[in-house]
């Protein structure tokens, strides 16, 4: 069984909320980085969403500029998701996930984009 964690940011809070529905999941797989999800596939009617990161059980972050699901070792310099250089110009090899959703993803970022005026408000949604 797969669980995701999503994060769900509104610009001023957010909110958590875990999912274990396989037809939830099984939506969410594949998507990637930058990717817009409409909320009713994963509960949120009336919502539109953006993924803007995530990061495995090991919290290895997702990158967008990584192509494919799997962890990869890259060269991380001073714009890098993950890293934080001590020095102007010092760069570092790190292990990053690619950009896709998969199963071994654990935590979801996603920014809400619209919300439709008939739809609830998000907390009475959790």
């Amino acid at each position: 069984m797969v669980r995701f964690q999503l994060n769900l940011a509104d610009g001023k809070q957010s909110y958590k909320k875990e999912i274990d529905d396989d037809a939830m999941t099984r939506h969410l797989i594949g998507k990637g980085v930058g990717d817009e999800l409409e909320g009713n596939f994963i509960g949120f009617d009336g919502y539109l969403f953006k993924i803007t990161g995530g990061s495995d059980h090991s919290g290895f972050p997702m990158v967008p500029g990584v192509e494919g699901a799997m962890p990869k070792r890259i060269l991380i310099g001073h714009r890098g998701v993950g890293y934080k250089p001590t020095r102007k110009g010092k760069r570092r090899r790190k292990r990053v996930r690619g950009r896709l959703i998969s199963e071994d993803i654990y935590q979801i970022n996603l920014k809400i984009l619209t919300r439709e005026k008939d739809s609830k408000a998000i907390e009475e949604l959790l």
